[in-house]
């Protein structure tokens, strides 16, 4: 009756729209008005108006990241009646069905909460948020009909988990009885009818700059009274990324923020997740366990076996995995997880799935370490068969799908090596060698690169070794340990002069090393010993990589030959076309780009822009990144942002690069603080990867530094550096104009 007043009508159409007389009319408006202290009807008008948004309470902080969501919403109610917005706890289900509702304007918002509702209860809890007096007789459901259709509603059912048969049921029947009428329900797992269409609700985005995640930890943590410096952004959005981007999750840490700051916040969320809680408010939200737990205790026993499982898995998964670790009825249960909101879509083509890293930690403490352990073996070994299968073909396949394939799998392979070095499982060098063959064809990860180090060093997989297998290690991270690669090249030789490997393989991999650590003479010895045995089998990728190593030892040093380089560099390009490898015929391309920067720079700029349109046109990161290093080495705008490329590189794990792009940052800076700060960041690395052609390119450009700051004595101190690691000639050749008396001085060169 009183939504029949709000929308104006007069006695007469209240009575013929509700088949009763116009006498009962008038009696239930003087009783509602003696309710609502309404003297006139314009009184019960306003009444009413503020009787509907009385229902609708959401928080008065921001909402943040949820455009999409509220568009997707309501161009899902304007085509259909029935829309359940689905997802994990702690998504922020409510939050965005009450947002949705306070800003209907075409609509009235209802929202019942049903939290706590038996199913028994879900038609009286819409009676009574109707504020409904049952007529003597009445059937609930019909009278919540009559009502319904007084006015265009939109019922919001908040919560409807625990009754969704109930719920489902009364849904049903109130669109049959009220044809205007628009639903909007929330649950973590949707209520299964024909007529019901499906919102998932995801956590917020949590990379790049400004990401919603961080944004709202931000808004939040100013609520609590936590001021956010300027240097404290990064660590907000590292906790934003373990977190998953979860609302429940930020709001936690932020409540945490008010007696911890955001650094010990993330120390402790690295060990434990479930250390956020906050005293109040008691109930499902009050911790992620309690907000997991509501969902976990309605699941099957079958559903939380395959969950523990999937939990213990260390990253994504496609069900042909879960299948291998669950058993092959798991499928099903997958499914139904899916449904639940408890795993959740990495992409669709091909289906791979993962869990929200808070409920996979919230998961394993529910899980027997036994358990655990099985999943993990089951997994290694499952990975390591298609890992082999997949190195087989990577050498002649650059189609993006195959680059897309590496993507997901490099980081499975890593995990699974990770588990296999730590147990001493059988697979580990398996597992070590299609790793290495796929970072080298598709680009590195520095996850990957240092699973391999370590892979390197480990005593049962060097046991196990031959000179090939060592060779696809020390091809891997020649531009991460080239001490380590020289190490992998001496123990191939012991082993091929005993009998127990390749001769090609071993002088091949001990001349790339020498290549590496600029001794040509011995790279140049090794390589032709190579290539002979090579040439004698036919063995055209080999020739290739080898060809390659060549052109970098003759690109090496201060009396680099750069014609025989070139041409080097030409042979392995034909080498590895002949044997249909388009990657590394494209990164000799970049190689050749890089020799010419100094002697031919429009040559150097056309293979550069050639490598980088090929790298971006099968989606290879690494090599569109070492095209750019050219490209900025050549002062070309189109190299893009130099602190971006040293990010890129410093994630890729190619030292190296890194050190390159350092240097190049440290020429862009404004001041010499700024200067030398980024050289001496790229003399770390270039010490860490033991590469000492770039260890002495960075002494030379930090000498120069302190010069143009004013230190001659830190200049001179480096050029120390450079002569115990190079020659004193050498350190008097790249000392600076002014100092160079005084220093041949004080060493006594002629």
């Amino acid at each position: 009756m009183l939504a029949a007043v709000e929308r104006r009508w007069n006695n007469s159409e209240i009575a013929a729209e509700l088949f009763i007389s116009v006498r009962t009319v008038e009696s239930h408006i003087a009783s509602l008005r003696r309710k609502l202290r309404a003297d006139t009807r314009a009184d019960l008008i306003s009444a009413a108006l503020a009787l509907r948004d009385a229902s609708v309470h959401p928080p008065a902080n921001p909402l943040r990241g949820r455009g999409r969501d509220l568009a997707a919403i309501a161009g899902l109610l304007a085509s259909g009646r029935w829309v359940t917005l689905a997802g994990v706890g702690g998504v922020g289900k409510t939050r965005l069905a009450l947002e949705y509702a306070r800003d209907q304007s075409e609509r009235v918002p209802l929202v019942v909460e049903l939290e706590h509702a038996q199913p028994s209860e879900v038609a009286a809890r819409i009676t009574r948020t109707l504020g409904l007096e049952l007529p003597p007789g009445a059937e609930l459901t019909d009278t919540l009909g009559v009502a319904l259709s007084a006015q265009d509603y939109l019922l919001v059912l908040d919560n409807a988990d625990r009754v969704g048969r109930a719920t489902t049921d009364a849904v049903r029947r109130l669109l049959r009885r009220a044809p205007d009428l628009r639903v909007l329900v929330t649950s973590r797992t949707p209520l299964g009818d024909p007529d019901e269409v499906v919102h998932s609700v995801r956590p917020l985005a949590s990379a790049g700059v400004d990401s919603p995640a961080t944004a709202l930890l931000l808004d939040r943590l100013r609520t609590a009274g936590t001021a956010v410096a300027d240097a404290d952004r990064a660590t907000a959005d590292r906790i934003c990324a373990r977190l998953d981007g979860l609302p429940l999750a930020l709001e936690l840490a932020a409540s945490v923020a008010r007696h911890l700051p955001l650094a010990a916040i993330e120390a402790r969320l690295v060990a434990d997740v479930g250390s956020l809680d906050r005293a109040s408010p008691d109930g499902r939200h009050r911790s992620l366990a309690t907000a997991f737990e509501w969902t976990w205790d309605l699941l099957t026993a079958e559903d939380q076996d395959v969950l523990r499982r999937l939990a213990a898995l260390p990253g994504t998964f496609d069900f042909e995995l879960a299948a291998a670790v669950a058993g092959r009825g798991s499928n099903g249960a997958a499914l139904r997880l899916l449904d639940q909101s408890l795993l959740i879509p990495v992409s669709a083509d091909p289906p791979r799935l993962r869990m929200l890293a808070v409920m996979r930690e919230f998961v394993l403490a529910r899980t027997d370490p036994g358990l655990i352990d099985e999943v993990r073996r089951k997994h290694t070994e499952h990975t390591a068969v298609i890992a082999r299968r997949f190195a087989g073909q990577a050498r002649t396949d650059a189609s993006p799908e195959a680059g897309r394939t590496s993507a997901i799998l490099c980081p499975e392979v890593n995990a699974a090596l990770r588990w296999a070095l730590s147990t001493r499982h059988p697979s580990a060098l398996d597992l070590a060698t299609a790793l290495s063959i796929g970072v080298e064809q598709y680009g590195a990860d520095v996850d990957s690169i240092t699973a391999l180090v370590r892979a390197s060093t480990d005593a049962a997989v060097l046991e196990e070794a031959d000179a090939d297998d060592l060779l696809a290690l020390g091809n891997a991270i020649a531009f991460v340990d080239v001490d380590r690669v020289t190490a992998l090249g001496d123990r191939a030789l012991a082993l091929a002069t005993h009998g127990g490997g390749s001769r090609r393989a071993a002088h091949q991999l001990a001349g790339l090393a020498a290549a590496y650590r600029d001794d040509r003479k011995a790279a140049l010895a090794h390589l032709a010993e190579a290539e002979r045995l090579a040439a004698e089998r036919g063995e055209d990728w080999e020739l290739g990589a080898i060809r390659q190593a060549r052109g970098i030892a003759l690109n090496s040093g201060p009396d680099a030959d750069l014609p025989g380089a070139l041409e080097a560099f030409s042979a392995a390009m034909r080498a590895y076309a002949r044997a249909d490898d388009l990657t590394h015929v494209n990164n000799v391309r970049y190689m050749m780009a890089s020799a010419a920067v100094e002697t031919d720079p429009r040559m150097a700029r056309v293979w550069a822009a050639e490598c980088r349109a090929y790298a971006e046109a099968v989606f290879n990161e690494h090599e569109v990144a070492h095209a750019r290093i050219v490209q900025a080495t050549l002062g070309l705008e189109e190299a893009g942002d130099l602190d971006e490329l040293v990010d890129t590189f410093r994630r890729l794990g190619d030292l190296r690069c890194l050190n390159r792009a350092l240097i190049l940052s440290a020429d862009a800076a404004r001041d010499s603080r700024t200067r030398i700060s980024r050289l001496a960041g790229g003399l770390e690395i270039a010490v860490t990867s033991g590469d000492h052609g770039r260890e002495a390119a960075t002494l030379r450009a930090l000498a120069h530094a302190h010069h143009d700051a004013g230190d001659s004595a830190a200049a001179l101190g480096v050029l120390d550096r450079l002569a115990s690691l190079t020659t004193a000639d050498a350190a008097s050749a790249a000392c600076p104009e002014d100092l160079r008396a005084a220093y041949r001085a004080e060493h006594a060169l002629v």
